[in-house]
C-alpha cells in the first residue's frame, strides 16, 4: 500500500447484520485474524476493521479475483508448492 495522506485505494467492505450472533462477530473477526496473515495477490489484504453495531471489514479490493476460482481455473498449472505455501498461510 502506498504511503501519503492523499492515497485512495480501491476497497471492498464486508458488513455483518445488526442481528448477527456473537458466535457470527467471532467468527468474522477469526477471519480478519486469517486474512492478516495471508500474502497472496488473490487474496485480499486486510485494511481495516470497524467495530461499531456491525462488525465490517475493509479490505482491498482484488484486482486478480477469487482464490478458489483462480485455482479452479488453474487447476493442471498450479504447483503442489504453490497450493501448501497458500494451506499453511490460511491455517
Amino acid at each position: 500500500i502506498p504511503d501519503g495522506e492523499n492515497v485512495k485505494i480501491p476497497v471492498a467492505i464486508k458488513v455483518l447484520r445488526e442481528n448477527t450472533s456473537p458466535k457470527a462477530n467471532k467468527e468474522i473477526l477469526d477471519e480478519a485474524y486469517v486474512m492478516a496473515g495471508v500474502g497472496s495477490p488473490y487474496v485480499s489484504r486486510l485494511l481495516g476493521i470497524c467495530l461499531t453495531s456491525t462488525v465490517q471489514l475493509v479490505t482491498q479490493l482484488m484486482p486478480y479475483g477469487c482464490l478458489l476460482d483462480h485455482v479452479r481455473e488453474h487447476r493442471g498449472r498450479l504447483g503442489s508448492q504453490d497450493l501448501l505455501n497458500w494451506c499453511v498461510q490460511i491455517a
